[in-house]
């Protein structure tokens, strides 16, 4: 099945709405706190032989929720997405929280940046729906300095993540928030597959874990059930699902690698 991606623009008005489409606010409040925790304690705790390095971009940054909360670290931020109306919002919101992020469009399959551009990369919510996920991670690892590091988070194609993010989050009229389109299993990705394509584009993995929620799966269901039926707000779901860094990668993972040295054209 092929991934319905023009909803991030049919629908990129509605990034910021608070208890809008659960295509988008759903990243927002549920796994987006955790994504910037993780990125953030790793920037604080690497050996950084750079300390002034401090360009970030942000490959597919859709509304700006990830770009915006590494941008208040103090961070150069360059948020880069296919969806004109996506970058719109992004930039609009930026602009009322006072944010300095460069948003552009763009494609991760060709970067519009010049070689060895940024310290460091992330790319969120975004392997899973490319045609070619190895093309993207080539290109960024070619903006990316030698010594610069790449943070990725995408979803394990396992039978839990069938049931999980296909049957659950899409299939499923009483727990369902996502579009049956916007993802496909045969597109998920597993780790060791993941971490063939790093080596191949001369990154070098340090660290990979789970995204799990805090929970049990019965009280799981109850609340995305009561989410369905509009019962509980999008950010209250997130504070119950509390969705936590694991070492069970079975479902979602996130990590993150570090580019080694250039190669014979200087890249």
């Amino acid at each position: 099945m092929e991934v319905n991606n023009a909803i991030y623009n049919d629908l990129g008005h509605a990034w910021w709405d608070d208890d809008g489409d659960g295509n988008l606010v759903s990243l927002r409040y549920l796994s987006n706190p955790v994504k910037f925790n993780y990125i953030h304690s790793i920037l604080r705790n690497i050996r950084n032989p750079f300390p002034d390095r401090r360009t970030l971009l942000d490959v597919g940054c859709g509304g700006g929720y990830l770009s915006e909360e590494l941008a208040k670290i103090d961070l150069d931020v360059t948020g880069l997405d296919p969806s004109p109306a996506s970058i719109a919002a992004a930039r609009n919101h930026a602009a009322k929280e006072g944010l300095a992020i460069d948003y552009c469009e763009g494609y991760g399959e060709k970067l519009p940046f010049e070689s060895n551009r940024f310290d460091f990369v992330c790319c969120c919510d975004v392997l899973e729906h490319v045609d070619d996920y190895s093309r993207v991670i080539r290109e960024i690892s070619r903006v990316l300095k030698p010594g610069g590091v790449f943070f990725y988070d995408t979803i394990n194609r396992t039978l839990i993540s069938k049931f999980v993010m296909i049957k659950i989050m899409q299939g499923w009229r009483g727990t369902a928030f996502l579009d049956p389109g916007i993802h496909s299993w045969d597109k998920f990705i597993k780790p060791q597959e993941l971490l063939n394509v790093l080596v191949e584009h001369r990154l070098i993995n340090q660290d990979i874990k789970g995204l799990l929620p805090g929970m049990n799966i019965f009280s799981h269901y109850f609340n995305l059930r009561k989410r369905a039926k509009s019962k509980i707000s999008w950010q209250e779901l997130g504070k119950r699902l509390k969705l936590r860094i694991s070492r069970n990668t079975a479902c979602t993972y996130i990590g993150y690698a570090v580019k080694i040295g250039a190669d014979a054209s200087g890249q």
